[in-house]
């Protein structure tokens, strides 16, 4: 029997013991959004740092605000001396997916048999789960998703609709992959035969570690032999490519239309800017920062932060730049320089 719940109402001092934050004011009134300052009303909940915004809004209003704040203005609301820190754990506890309490499977959807869906997990309507796959206590696989043969989706991961998973995919607990993602496609492989390219074929998979997210319309192609590899907490954007084989390490950002070729491995808390491109079979070390519409091919130092194309430190590649603007100038004193000469 499929239940849903909405959980979109907690007294302030619900919030407050969730949030670890001292109430000011009325702990029993009820919250059931939170929103910004433009768009503030009773039943809501506003994060606010700048004392001149406060005393402008209606007194009915709870805040998220330093005390001082709070008592300037007299709002009901929670202590916090760093309300945009604070801000990415109240909106996870307003998380429309997070928080919807879903669970079993639509009569609409097609559950194979031989697939093993936890009686706390939850299947949407029209998604398929194949033969051999797991669906972990708490996964959510919304509607039109595709999960392959023998996938593994982890505790309260989220498969939103549309999402691919081929078969042979491992993905950790408390992932979000968006809509569109395709996970464990084939990688692009092939070698020179007599009529033309001759593919290779495609048989590892692609892990996935605990509390990744993978945006809309990204491709992760699965291994050759080995795995294609996401460690835990690496965070992708929509648009990317990554290529099979390539090993990416923990809590990595890699930005919107980046592309990883195959074999390539990128270290802990690497960052790819937007548009970066990696070669294929090149090493990125730990912390290194790769700047937008950068070219990667050759291997990176660990912490380096590098732009441009070819690569080259940041400072360097800003330098050139400069001079780079100045060319018409320097190209005009060069030519009077061998008048003079002459």
């Amino acid at each position: 029997m499929l239940k849903i719940k909405n959980n979109f109402e907690f007294s302030l001092a619900e919030l407050g013991e969730k949030l670890d934050l001292k109430v000011f004011g009325n702990g029993s009134r009820k919250i059931y959004k939170i929103v910004s300052p433009e768009h503030a009303d009773e039943n809501a909940l506003c994060a606010i740092w700048d004392e001149h915004a406060a005393l402008s809004l209606n007194k009915n209003i709870a805040l998220i605000a330093p005390e001082s704040l709070l008592k300037s203005c007299g709002n009901d609301g929670l202590i916090c001396d760093k309300p945009r820190e604070i801000m990415p754990k109240v909106l996870a506890i307003f998380n429309n997916n997070k928080n919807l309490k879903l669970k079993g499977v639509d009569a609409r959807a097609c559950v194979s048999e031989q697939a093993l869906v936890d009686e706390n997990a939850y299947v949407a309507a029209f998604a398929v789960v194949e033969a051999g796959a797991v669906i972990k206590a708490g996964a959510k696989i919304l509607a039109g998703a595709y999960i392959g043969a023998d996938c593994i989706v982890g505790e309260n991961s989220i498969i939103e609709p549309r999402a691919v998973l081929m078969s042979g995919v491992k993905v950790g607990k408390d992932c979000l992959l968006h809509a569109g993602c395709v996970i464990g496609c084939d990688g692009f492989g092939f070698v020179p035969g007599e009529n033309g390219p001759v593919k290779i074929p495609q048989t590892g998979g692609v892990t996935i570690g605990d509390n990744v997210e993978v945006g809309a319309c990204t491709t992760i192609d699965r291994g050759t032999l080995d795995d294609t590899v996401i460690n835990s907490n690496t965070k992708i954007d929509n648009q990317v490519q990554i290529g099979h084989n390539v090993k990416i390490g923990k809590g990595c950002i890699i930005c919107s239309m980046s592309g990883i070729a195959g074999s390539s491995e990128l270290g802990d808390g690497v960052i790819l800017s937007v548009q970066a491109g990696v070669t294929d079979h090149v090493k990125v070390g730990d912390g290194a920062v790769i700047a937008a519409r950068s070219g990667v091919t050759n291997d990176v130092k660990v912490g380096a932060v590098m732009s441009g194309f070819p690569l080259q430190p940041h400072n360097d590649a800003k330098r050139s730049l400069i001079l780079f603007t100045r060319l018409p100038e320097l190209f005009k004193r060069v030519k009077d320089l061998e008048k003079k000469v002459n």
